[in-house]
């Protein structure tokens, strides 16, 4: 009976982690798939020394939230839960091509007129990414801006460009980023001098927030 016990509790476990993916998987929400031997432990935090919350069998897909440094936020279960990013690659088709490029290059420095892994700026990641999705696109923010379609910021989806304002006028486009899914959004920035992402929410950058674009649906 004991054993039998044990069996229906991995087993209950492996189907809860199967569903992961639920109706958080919105059009705000970013997809990956696990990738690993055996399973991936989900923690109540960005931290291997946070407490586990689930285990995630190798090719479960999961909605993606957020992200801090290498570790995702994931919906899991009716709440949220954090992965190791370098267990989770995202799927799906030139948005999210886009955003595997742009990630990839986080943490490379900020050069001025730079769009290599080498050194790039706020452009030319954009540049960058979606040349890696066969789209071309000009090396200035500001011409960015004139590309795709006009997109509300409540409508915003993964891949989409986000423009700012970072003189403070609220008048000009100096600085673009591209949206990630769950209010963040990753670019190059000068102030930093690196790739990182950052949060739309943040009082900065919800202040220099200008519009965004959509290049690929």
């Amino acid at each position: 009976m004991f054993k039998l016990k044990k069996i229906l509790c991995t087993t209950a476990a492996v189907i809860a982690a199967f569903c992961v993916f639920t109706s958080a998987a919105l059009a705000d929400t970013l997809l990956g798939t696990v990738h690993c031997s055996t399973y991936l432990n989900a923690r109540s935090a960005g931290s291997t020394g946070a407490s586990v919350v689930g285990r995630l069998p190798s090719g479960a897909r999961v909605a993606i939230l957020g992200s801090s440094g290498s570790w995702y936020k994931i919906a899991l279960n009716g709440g949220s839960a954090w992965v190791s990013r370098s267990y989770v690659t995202l799927t799906g088709g030139k948005a999210q091509t886009v955003i595997n490029a742009a990630v990839s290059l986080n943490g490379v420095k900020y050069v001025y007129g730079g769009t290599t892994a080498s050194g790039i700026d706020c452009s030319g990641l954009v540049v960058y990414s979606f040349a890696k999705a066969g789209i071309t696109l000009p090396h200035s923010a500001a011409q960015q801006a004139t590309k795709g379609t006009a997109v509300a910021k409540a409508n915003l989806r993964p891949g989409d460009l986000v423009f700012f304002d970072t003189d403070g006028g609220h008048n000009n486009i100096t600085h673009v980023g591209i949206y990630l899914g769950g209010q963040s959004f990753i670019s190059a920035q000068s102030g930093a001098g690196k790739v990182m992402e950052a949060s739309l929410t943040n009082s900065y950058w919800a202040a220099a927030y200008m519009s965004a674009r959509r290049i690929v649906s």
